[in-house]
């Protein structure tokens, strides 16, 4: 927790923040004028990032790996206690509408719109926490430069955001309710992936979700990624394996395509169905050796020393085959991700390999198109463009049907490279030209917040021993 004063004199703001000092200024001084509070008083002072899915896509619920980042884009906050029982959150856009509802488990979520995101944060809190002690209202104001719908795990950050609001101004971290569930870094990624797809932790028990049947690849990126390194985990359960250096001299050029990856309605059924399909693999694989194994990657472990043709060929003939779901084609899918292209991908950066490594993360975009389904025709265009223009490898990234793309090249050719590839990109969809977006980015920090001395991350401040 930080004062607010301090955060209303710009001069006073740690050294190292001056790329986000405007965007600290401009959120404080939304804050104060919409919740009318002096500058005396604590506040919460955070910045969630995005995260970029650099290998392994749609692996994490399957229990496979993925080779991630966070990036310098997201949601910068400013949260305090309020007396009146309620969460209520302003953002400086008209993009998110002002919103107010009671801090309460008992609460009807609006199923497709913005608020959903934070009242279901909100609702899991105030069920796991708010049994044990009682929990202060929270006035929320922040700012986000993440462009909305990118693939870039904009949702889950929103949500995570409002844990962090919540958490902090209740210092549920030091409740033993939360040590008693909540050992560590990785747990609390698990945890938060829990509170969006509704399922228990431990002894927290769970509800609805946000409807998306999603895996914790995004929470334990944006909690727990470094400066610098690019992580590899594995998941259900998440396991960290390793953080390899990114090299200096490689750029990582970042495009939304303006087409947003929604997650509502029609599209919600899209998102959801690669982990149905996985999900239906398994089950097949169960009936039809008698198991009782939960994943895609306990199947691969199952079946390493056999071949897979007998397994493919009930997938084949399995009632889904009617369904049009093409069971085989999800299966792999997830093993040349678990077997070719994130192990590729992994080894060309730590071999310093750009060659290797772009030619991985084009491999898994390609299976991805063929295999998912769920590459939108102007990601696909931004990946085919992206490899004539000279990229080492780019790949489109998150759950898909839309969102963005990322490629890799050189850092001495990389401004003018993102400059031709977005002047291609809109003159083939010219519509685009004003939602699309085009930057260069590198591996930063996990969730950051700020006390007196300045910021660290807050995985690092609520874990320290």
């Amino acid at each position: 927790m930080i004062r607010l004063s301090k955060l209303t004199d710009s001069e006073s703001i740690s050294e190292g923040d001056d790329s986000l000092k405007p965007s600290i200024t401009r959120v404080t001084t939304l804050f104060q004028s919409q919740f009318s509070k002096g500058i005396d008083i604590e506040v919460a002072l955070g910045f969630v990032p995005g995260r970029v899915e650099v290998a392994g896509k749609h692996t994490d619920y399957a229990g496979g790996h993925t080779l991630v980042c966070a990036i310098e884009k997201g949601f910068l906050f400013v949260a305090a206690a309020n007396a009146k029982s309620v969460i209520r959150i302003v953002e400086d856009s008209s993009e998110f509408a002002p919103l107010e509802f009671p801090f309460t488990e008992n609460l009807e979520r609006p199923a497709g719109r913005w608020a959903n995101y934070p009242m279901t944060m909100a609702q899991r809190l105030a069920h796991n926490f708010g049994r044990e002690a009682r929990l202060s209202g929270v006035d929320v104001a922040f700012t986000s430069d993440l462009p909305v719908g990118s693939g870039m795990s904009g949702s889950s950050a929103l949500m995570m955001m409002c844990f962090c609001a919540i958490a902090l101004v209740n210092r549920l971290h030091e409740t033993p309710t939360f040590a008693s569930n909540i050992y560590n870094n990785i747990d609390l990624a698990m945890y938060l992936a829990c509170a969006e797809n509704g399922q228990s932790f431990r002894g927290l028990p769970g509800g609805k979700g946000v409807g998306t049947f999603g895996g914790s690849e995004d929470h334990t990126a944006i909690l727990n990624c470094k400066a610098g390194l690019l992580s590899l985990y594995q998941y259900a359960p998440t396991a960290f394996k390793a953080d390899v250096a990114w090299p200096s001299d490689w750029a990582l050029v970042l495009a939304f395509s303006g087409v947003r990856a929604e997650k509502t309605g029609e599209a919600l059924e899209k998102y959801n169905l690669a982990s149905r399909r996985a999900a239906l693999a398994v089950d097949v694989f169960n009936h039809t050796y008698g198991k009782k194994l939960h994943t895609l990657s306990e199947i691969q472990m199952e079946m390493r020393s056999a071949s897979s043709g007998t397994w493919l060929n009930a997938l084949k003939g399995s009632d889904s085959a009617q369904e049009g779901l093409d069971l085989p084609s999800r299966v792999r899918q997830f093993l040349l991700e678990e077997r070719e292209t994130t192990p590729r991908a992994f080894q060309g950066l730590v071999w310093r390999n750009l060659e290797a490594f772009g030619n991985a993360v084009s491999a898994s975009h390609r299976a991805s198109r063929r295999l998912l389904w769920n590459i939108a025709p102007e990601v696909d265009f931004l990946q085919k463009t992206a490899l004539k223009l000279g990229a080492a490898g780019a790949s489109g990234f998150g759950a898909g049907f839309g969102g963005s793309i990322f490629a890799v090249t050189r850092t001495g050719n990389a401004e003018e490279f993102a400059s031709t590839w977005r002047q291609e990109y809109v003159k083939r969809y010219p519509k685009r030209e004003k939602e699309s977006a085009f930057f260069l980015a590198k591996p930063s920090p996990g969730i950051r917040i700020w006390d007196e001395r300045g910021p660290s991350r807050f995985v690092d401040t609520i874990f320290e021993s």
